[in-house]
């Protein structure tokens, strides 16, 4: 029990963090559907029919909707299935740095050496973990029982519950099998290849809707068994069989990943690839390259950064190859058409391409700035910044050391990822302009510097709290993109947004004041981040 109580200690920022993401992803939603759809079973009618059209083209992201004439119905849709996604980022997250990070602080040794068995250990923080998620789940469901009110209709709280179940399933399924490749691999990269094991199994459900070999597949996927629930849209189901499938998939990898965790050594792989032998030297290499910090800190990262780069470019080329089949259907409904910015001249698949696939883009991007977040939070915490400033390196250069490392680092992955994107589309004979193209993927490095920026000042201040933080305002930024032209809040509110700041570079060109904006931010987080690096004393 002590140990359950110190695992949800340890993750009491992730709890806080994404009830309140939940919550307000819930009841944001649930009041937008009234400033949509209307009241009356008329015009919800005829709400629902237009946005059903277009969630038939939004498969690959979300499940397909049910009863979108009500405020339930569009809550599942649209809430809980981006959710989905979020939980499974933050298991991913969570999990890695329970299974690894806890290694390398030092932790898990010092509770092995309190008597607690591994068993026990790895027990407790899926347990703890358990119980945070449905936590945050069910504050998805309150937010809608809450924005329910404000159009004056009321929610049963079984079905609530329903989906917060569902909801808590999914992301201990995948709490549990990054927790099994984590024991599997090395510490340096488990936190990328659980991602690619994560990634790979919500395309495998989604893309199955579009590529019917698929289908034979997917049964691997806890995402499937997840959209398999649909408890808050009347007339939908709470399936058991399903949400117990999710659960035994949790069950069966932490039990594979208990076997392993016990036949390895603390801060090991079980499974050894054969190399080379070599003489051992402790002796500092004698490279001049290595006297750079820069090339000092790809060089830790090179692995990260390379499934980062080879992901980017593969889903840059999947969503070109899936253009063709989809833009037909999304031009024959003209009351969809303020939803891609407009199409200019002939420019159609650059418009839809500057719309679909850099939306998704920049969610990824604003995902690597995070995860490089994570890196910096930890390096407090495990004693690895005390060690690079003994060096000696002071506080400053540190921070201008990640900024340059992170900025190298997004440029690779954008640039890699834009040939992916124009190669792909000369394939598929569409008309892409290069130079919009390039312009488009380049901003993505300042995108994605503006939450690195916000990030650094984050874990300057609190590193154990900064990931928690800055996804809650990715998450909040998303948001005040997404509902500001809905709600006409001021500009000032929408420029706020780094969404909304990026723009549609591909279609309307880049936003020269949005990029002034971004730099400034990216210039006054860093400096800021300074500051308050020089304030703390390493590990406080």
């Amino acid at each position: 029990m002590t140990a359950i109580v110190l695992g949800l200690r340890l993750g009491r920022w992730g709890v806080i963090g994404f009830s309140v993401i939940a919550f307000a992803s819930s009841f944001i939603q649930a009041v937008a559907f009234y400033q949509l759809a209307g009241h009356t079973p008329a015009q919800r009618a005829v709400f629902a029919q237009t946005m059903s059209q277009l969630a038939s083209q939004l498969t690959i992201i979300l499940p397909p909707p049910t009863r979108l004439d009500t405020v339930g119905g569009y809550v599942q849709w649209r809430s809980f299935g981006g959710l989905a996604i979020l939980f499974a980022v933050w298991a991913l997250v969570s999990a890695s740095g329970a299974a690894r990070g806890d290694e390398e602080r030092g932790l898990v040794a010092a509770v092995l050496a309190a008597g607690v068995t591994r068993f026990g250990w790895l027990a407790s923080r899926i347990i703890g973990f358990a119980a945070a998620c449905f936590i945050a789940a069910l504050g998805g469901g309150l937010g809608l029982v809450a924005g329910a009110a404000t159009g004056g209709e009321s929610v049963d709280f079984r079905p609530v519950v329903e989906a917060g179940v569902a909801l808590a399933a999914l992301g201990l399924s995948c709490y549990s099998l990054t927790v099994l490749i984590a024991q599997l691999t090395t510490a340096r990269i488990a936190t990328a290849a659980a991602g690619i094991v994560l990634i790979a199994l919500f395309l495998a459900n989604t893309l199955s809707r579009t590529f019917t070999w698929l289908a034979s597949w997917r049964w691997l996927s806890p995402f499937h068994y997840y959209e398999l629930n649909q408890p808050l849209a009347p007339g939908g189901a709470f399936d058991l069989r399903a949400t117990i499938t999710m659960f035994a998939i949790a069950v069966a990898a932490a039990a594979a990943a208990v076997v392993a965790f016990e036949s390895r050594d603390l801060g090991s792989a079980p499974f050894r690839l054969p190399s080379q032998p070599h003489r051992v030297s402790y002796e500092p290499s004698s490279s001049p390259l290595w006297r750079i910090a820069v090339v000092r800190g790809l060089n830790e990262r090179k692995v990260g950064l390379v499934m980062w780069t080879l992901g980017l470019a593969a889903v840059g080329a999947l969503f070109v190859s899936l253009t063709k089949a989809v833009i037909q259907p999304l031009l024959s409904i003209p009351t969809l058409t303020h939803f891609f910015g407009g199409f200019v001249g002939g420019q159609l698949y650059t418009s839809f391409l500057g719309y679909f696939w850099l939306s998704f883009a920049q969610l990824l991007f604003a995902g690597f700035a995070i995860a490089q977040v994570a890196r910096w939070s930890a390096e407090d915490t495990d004693g690895r910044l005390e060690m690079i400033l003994s060096t000696p390196l002071s506080r400053a250069a540190v921070v201008v050391e990640r900024a340059l490392v992170l900025t190298l680092g997004a440029a690779l992955v954008a640039a890699v990822s834009g040939v992916a994107v124009a190669a792909a589309a000369h394939y598929q004979a569409m008309n892409v302009s290069a130079e919009p193209l390039a312009e488009a993927t380049g901003l993505l490095v300042p995108f994605a510097l503006v939450f690195a920026a916000a990030g650094s000042v984050l874990a300057a201040w609190n590193p154990r709290a900064a990931v928690g933080l800055l996804g809650a305002l990715a998450f909040a930024s998303y948001l005040d993109d997404e509902l500001g032209p809905l709600f006409k809040w001021p500009v000032w509110v929408q420029d706020l947004s780094a969404f909304k700041l990026f723009g549609m570079p591909l279609s309307s060109g880049i936003d020269r004041g949005g990029l002034a904006i971004m730099v400034a931010i990216i210039l006054v987080g860093f400096g800021a981040s300074i500051l308050v690096m020089e304030r703390r004393d390493v590990g406080a």
